[in-house]
């Protein structure tokens, strides 16, 4: 679907008309109406607003198409991510509290774009909290965790509170 029906089809599910939609953007409703139409497209900042308004997410206005070729191009990441949150999430039902730093990163080339740089994550380490205690582990630590049997983390957690007290 492209930008203008997707933002019809929204707009409709929502129950706004669109004159409403053109108020809360401060836009005239012609404006809307040549969105819809494909006549005109919303710019960027513009398509962020729309979605605010409309209580979704921008990949919910873009044209779907694209994103079906993001999500086969990049399936494992996707998976990955998806595994990884469904653990935080695990984390936090289970008590514990979560925080994420990078340590070390550089800057390295975007593979489709050669002229644009991105930081690149070398190393992180993610602390967990719960009980009043904490315990920090490097990346490597945290997805052997990861990968560890539900029942053991609270073993794996308390251990490396212990090593990190004993330092101290």
């Amino acid at each position: 679907m492209e930008v203008g029906e997707n933002i019809k089809r929204i707009r409709k599910e929502k129950g706004f008309k669109q004159k409403d939609l053109a108020e809360a953007l401060r836009v005239s409703d012609v404006m809307i109406s040549q969105w819809e139409n494909g006549s005109r497209n919303p710019k960027q900042s513009t398509l962020i607003k729309i979605a605010k308004v409309l209580d979704v997410h921008l990949r919910d206005l873009l044209d779907s198409s694209i994103w079906e070729d993001f999500d086969k191009k990049h399936a494992d990441e996707i998976k990955s991510t998806v595994k990884y949150l469904e653990f935080i999430d695990f984390l936090k039902s289970s008590g514990y509290s979560y925080d994420y730093q990078v340590t070390k990163w550089h800057y390295g080339e975007v593979i489709d774009e050669p002229d644009i740089r991105e930081k690149i994550i070398d190393e992180s380490e993610t602390t967990l909290s719960k009980d009043g205690h904490k315990a920090t582990f490097t990346e490597k630590e945290f997805e052997e965790l990861q990968a560890g049997a539900k029942e053991a983390i609270e073993g794996k957690f308390y251990k490396k509170v212990l090593e990190q007290q004993k330092k101290k």
